[in-house]
């Protein structure tokens, strides 16, 4: 019989058997955001594990008692549903002949592959009984559509690549500390965390991936003209995460380098790398004037692998990879996360979530006094009574110092 016939498999089985592996921090998202009158969308860069998780969502929902019948999915992406869906109506019909009465799961993949895809969702939303779950290409998923022929009726889930903590799992690790060196060498995409016992295959699929993201995701989807400024961009920016960076010391840059671009441009290619997943901006934060600043930025990459890709050298900056890791795993943990200005000081993170916030400074080591002079200031010279701690390759030998925690950032990442 059927593995999905069978109501009494749980989910952890069904899983196992389809060689799925768990992605709780995101399926934990869905399962609660289960039938509220919402559209999903699962965003993220390429090869993040979006459609996989439409798979682990399947399967909860199966072992849930949710008939195999009331759970529609089709894969856009498809030489066949390219064939017969070439517009929404084509794709509205071949959903609603599926529907069964009462409440029917609709999960769909890629779904930027038919034409005004936008109003397929509204009429399915208006119009039939369905919890709709969706993915598509990274680019179309922070255009300006979602914002205007979708608002207010979707629910946005974003994903990233492994965490650390995820990562373990994916390549069953038997030491914590050289799957950390390897997670910060060739971060956390599943497809090559699972190359694990191939490690000459690793950089070829991270390749792979790097290569799909700039140019069709970036170049091809925007139409761009100049790929050899894109690909110089791309790289000046992943040597350069966690560096404070502004659209004219990029051109500055490159210009001196002998790459003709314009500031304007240079804005451009950053907002596509944006929306492509490839680059996240964070702003700065005045923390004495409380206020938020619009100038001098910082970005970071959605997966340190693509550093040692571009960089013949990725030792250097070892410091900045590990402020990178920080910051996704803030960002998983559902902050909102700045820059903090204080005084002439800066601060790693300001990590907000609700009322809460807490300070963070990301080092190699507090072991040399300068260091641990540089690093603490800033949290010393803040008053307002906020948490604060350094994350670090330290042990955590001080507990407390002057109220700073000190955390070491292998058990910080598989904390609960």
């Amino acid at each position: 019989m059927s593995v999905y016939g069978q109501n009494f498999y749980n989910l952890t089985a069904i899983c196992t058997i389809m060689g799925l592996k768990n992605r709780d921090i995101y399926l934990n998202v869905l399962k609660k955001a289960k039938d509220e009158p919402f559209i999903k969308i699962i965003s993220g860069v390429r090869r993040c594990g979006k459609s996989s998780l439409l798979s682990l969502f399947e399967s909860f929902l199966l072992s849930s008692g949710i008939e195999r019948e009331r759970i529609i999915r089709f894969d856009m992406d498809l030489r066949e549903m390219k064939k017969k869906v070439s517009s929404w109506e084509d794709l509205y019909d071949l959903v609603a002949g599926k529907v069964r009465p009462g409440r029917n799961y609709v999960l769909l993949d890629e779904i930027q592959n038919v034409n005004d895809w936008e109003s397929a969702l509204i009429s399915m939303y208006a119009g039939l009984d369905v919890d709709l779950y969706v993915t598509g290409s990274n680019a179309m998923m922070l255009s300006p559509d979602i914002g205007t022929k979708l608002v207010g009726r979707f629910i946005e889930v974003q994903m990233l690549p492994l965490s650390f903590k995820e990562y373990i799992d994916f390549v069953d690790a038997d030491s914590t500390e050289r799957a950390f060196m390897d997670y910060l060498r060739l971060g956390g995409f599943p497809a090559v965390a699972l190359l694990h016992d191939k490690p000459d295959l690793q950089m070829t699929a991270l390749d792979g991936i790097y290569r799909t993201v700039l140019d069709l995701d970036i170049g091809k989807k925007n139409d761009v003209r100049d790929g050899a400024l894109l690909k110089d961009l791309a790289e000046y920016m992943i040597e350069n995460i966690g560096n404070t960076v502004s659209a004219k010391s990029i051109s500055d840059f490159l210009s001196s380098n002998g790459r003709r671009n314009g500031k304007n441009t240079i804005e451009n290619y950053l907002l596509m790398m944006e929306r492509a997943f490839l680059l996240y901006k964070v702003g700065r934060y005045d923390i004495k004037g409380k206020m938020r600043l619009k100038t001098l930025g910082k970005y970071y990459i959605a997966d340190t692998g693509f550093r040692s890709l571009v960089l013949s050298d990725s030792s250097d900056g070892a410091g900045r990879v590990l402020e990178n890791v920080v910051y996704l795993e803030l960002v998983r943990r559902g902050f909102k996360v700045s820059v903090g200005k204080s005084g002439v000081n800066e601060i790693d993170f300001i990590a907000e979530k609700q009322n809460d916030r807490v300070y963070i400074q990301v080092t190699m080591t507090l072991s040399e006094e300068k260091t641990k002079e540089r690093e603490l200031r800033p949290l010393l010279d803040t008053k307002d009574g906020y948490p604060k701690m350094v994350i670090s390759l330290d042990p955590e030998i001080i507990k407390n110092y002057a109220g700073i925690t000190n955390r070491n950032i292998i058990k910080w990442l598989l904390e609960e």
